[in-house]
């Protein structure tokens, strides 16, 4: 998927996480973001070498150049993209040093909507480095800016809702039910 997409989608499980997290929706967007950090090197190198403007390739150059898979910074978008890595570094890092898991699950949701996105030799490693591709069915990091713009509505539809159903209370987790409770009580008790 494209990056907006998956920001979006990021957002969505900020959105659904509990209110008492700060930033919940930037840090679910930015966690299912980050495996494409990886990419930048990558874009930048092929970007160059074909003499793109700006250093930014366009998908085209990308097909056009199939050397690209084997050039040493695709190793960094395996690794980034490997449930591996997700699993047995990345996750413990997080709970280790205490942070929300809701950083895991936005980037547990970049490499699971990755897998159909990508498909011939951009498909996914999701084992990497031990092998094994999982052919997608498209290839979304392809989409030109209509494209993203126009498949991006279905996320940022869906995060609207969600956000409309958290704000009025209709989705809530035990623990603001509780605290929304124990305010009410002690509101009443200052009263009397």
């Amino acid at each position: 998927m494209d990056v907006l997409f998956h920001a979006l989608i990021g957002a969505i499980i900020g959105e659904c996480a509990p209110k008492r997290i700060k930033n919940r929706r930037t840090k679910g967007a930015l966690a299912a973001m980050s495996p494409d950090l990886a990419n930048i090197p990558l874009y930048l190198y092929l970007g160059k070498e074909t003499d793109s403007f700006m250093w930014i390739p366009s998908a085209e150059a990308f097909y056009e150049n199939m050397w690209i898979i084997e050039h040493w910074s695709w190793m960094l978008w395996n690794f980034s993209h490997s449930f591996l890595f997700w699993g047995l570094i990345l996750t413990p890092i997080i709970y280790r040093s205490r942070y929300s898991n809701l950083i895991s699950v936005g980037y547990l949701s970049h490499l699971l909507l990755d897998i159909p996105s990508h498909s011939g030799v951009w498909s996914v490693q999701p084992m990497w480095p031990i092998g094994g591709y999982l052919p997608g069915w498209f290839d979304a990091w392809a989409w030109n800016a209509e494209q993203i713009l126009t498949y991006s509505m279905l996320p940022l539809i869906a995060w609207a809702f969600i956000k409309y159903l958290r704000d009025y209370q209709y989705i809530e987790w035990p623990s603001e039910v509780t605290k929304r409770l124990n305010n009410s009580n002690n509101s009443r008790r200052q009263i009397n």
